[in-house]
């Protein structure tokens, strides 16, 4: 399974039906005890106009987690610079609409999500090349889906039929057929 962000490297006919983003994630002051600690909330998805807003409890010592996925496109390559002052207020803002006590940002991080157009995971044969699996969660929230992703691989290789998973295929992505 290749590194999300370097997919597109790596499955070159993919290439053009991936994105990389860079993806702003902080740590909120939160309460560990509180409601917005794991007693009270898990882990979480909100579809907002300002992207998808996702996060985790404060259950660690560092406090509540959260990221926006609306970042700008972004060369894997390339150095990844800090989290500005304008995007940590962006995702606080976004924040606070649906955690007002979630407190102010003591932390942030930056990383990368690789997106296709429908938000997506690839998961199936590489079109024209049926020999070829890829398994690519995309976003950074795929490693929750490794078990899954790693089963349905496996029933993949053996042969075993997965129609459940037509929705994930590769070959959506080529609506002409191959690439």
């Amino acid at each position: 399974m290749p590194s999300a962000p370097r997919t597109a490297a790596q499955v070159p006919s993919l290439a053009p039906h991936l994105t990389v983003t860079r993806i702003v994630n902080a740590y909120f002051a939160a309460d560990p005890a509180g409601p917005l600690g794991p007693s009270g909330l898990g882990s979480f998805s909100v579809d907002l106009p300002q992207g998808l807003l996702y996060g985790f409890p404060a259950a660690d010592g560092r406090g509540l987690k959260a990221g926006l996925d609306s970042g700008p496109p972004w060369d894997p390559q390339a150095p990844r610079p800090e989290a500005t002052a304008d995007e940590l207020a962006l995702l606080a803002e976004t924040l606070t609409q649906v955690m007002p006590a979630a407190g102010p940002v003591t932390e942030s991080l930056t990383c990368l999500y690789t997106m296709t157009a429908d938000r997506r995971f690839v998961v199936g044969e590489v079109p024209g090349v049926p020999q070829v699996l890829v398994a690519s969660a995309c976003s950074g929230h795929g490693f929750k889906f490794g078990p899954a992703i790693g089963e349905a691989l496996a029933d993949l290789v053996c042969g075993i039929a997965r129609p459940d998973l037509d929705f994930l295929s590769p070959a959506r992505l080529f609506p002409g057929g191959t690439p």
